[in-house]
């Protein structure tokens, strides 16, 4: 068969498709979903309003009573929301309207994997700035020497950080939205383990988003859904490239049913912190292991040296 190669695409050359790695399992912990679940009283909640749904309508466009839901519960109004596919979709959408072939997209070293993805898939250059190998905390003045360069559009900060666990100072984190000229994108994945959030800021800064999940905490990662918090001339530019009807029916009506009910989600929220920490100080007992602090789901542990990385990969698995 003649091979016609003119059709693909030379940034696309060397990204590899994205492989979760499914395997089987007894205890599954690598994609940082909540593993406990939703409680049977939301679940009959769930199936009583899905009877009643219109199976054969288009979904809500721009998901209205998620969106008034949520953003009622954050202080903020509908036209400071867009709801996405999991706040993978929400990367995507920030970087088709506020970036392209040319322009220069940043993030810290190490940091959430979809942010490079989605970079190199637009033709964007894009900058990792790495993190203090000490304490893995954030070095705003590089991040601010890449930022002032030209065609820099774009700064990704998540918060807390994945996969290292912590908060970066929220001073640090303000000094790089008022100075650097760029959309400063806060990711609050992991917001409800730490509580700690840039909300409040949003009315003070036109240049400030931040995206947030259900997959994490309120245990629907399957249904894929996420929110999008800014100013309403943001939200507007990302509505232009955001598709119609994005968000299927049935997602919104579980998404709505579990944020109405999110206090029954507490217990199960503050067991996976108790079992965070308690598995952080065990592995702390372990020479050469440590396990460092944590405001996630998760936690990072360095294990001393590469024979011990693949003793512990092998049996894990």
């Amino acid at each position: 068969m003649k091979k016609n190669k003119k059709f693909y695409r030379d940034n696309l050359k060397e990204l590899k498709p994205y492989d979760p790695h499914e395997v089987p399992y007894k205890i599954k912990l690598n994609a940082n979903e909540n593993p406990y679940g939703l409680p049977e009283e939301i679940i009959e909640e769930i199936l009583s309003e899905a009877k009643n749904l219109k199976y054969f309508r288009y979904p809500s466009a721009n998901s209205v009573k998620l969106s008034e839901i949520v953003s009622s519960f954050c202080g903020l109004n509908r036209d400071n929301i867009v709801i996405g596919n999991g706040s993978d979709e929400l990367i995507d959408y920030l970087i088709k309207a506020f970036s392209e072939k040319g322009r220069r997209i940043i993030t810290t070293a190490p940091s959430f994997a979809m942010y490079k993805i989605y970079s190199i898939i637009s033709g964007s250059n894009f900058a990792q700035i790495p993190l203090s190998q000490s304490n893995f905390s954030l070095n705003e003045d590089k991040v601010l020497e890449e930022a002032k360069k030209e065609d820099s559009s774009i700064i990704f900060i998540a918060y807390p950080n994945a996969p290292t666990g912590n908060y970066f100072a929220e001073d640090k984190i303000i000094k790089i939205i008022e100075e650097s000229g760029c959309l400063v994108v806060v990711d609050e994945a992991y917001y409800e383990f730490g509580k700690k959030t840039f909300v409040p800021f949003i009315s003070r800064y036109d240049n400030l988003v931040i995206i947030r999940t259900f997959s994490k905490a309120y245990s629907i990662a399957s249904l894929r859904v996420g929110y999008l918090l800014s100013n309403p001339e943001i939200i507007n530019e990302i509505r232009k490239v955001k598709s119609p009807f994005n968000v299927n029916t049935f997602s919104q009506l579980v998404a709505q049913v579990v944020f109405e009910n999110k206090e029954i989600l507490k217990d199960s929220i503050k067991k996976i912190i108790e079992e965070r920490e308690k598995l952080t100080n065990r592995i702390n007992d372990i020479p050469p292991f440590k396990a460092h602090p944590s405001r996630t789901n998760f936690f990072l542990v360095e294990v001393g040296s590469k024979e011990n990385s693949d003793l512990v990969y092998n049996n894990l698995l």
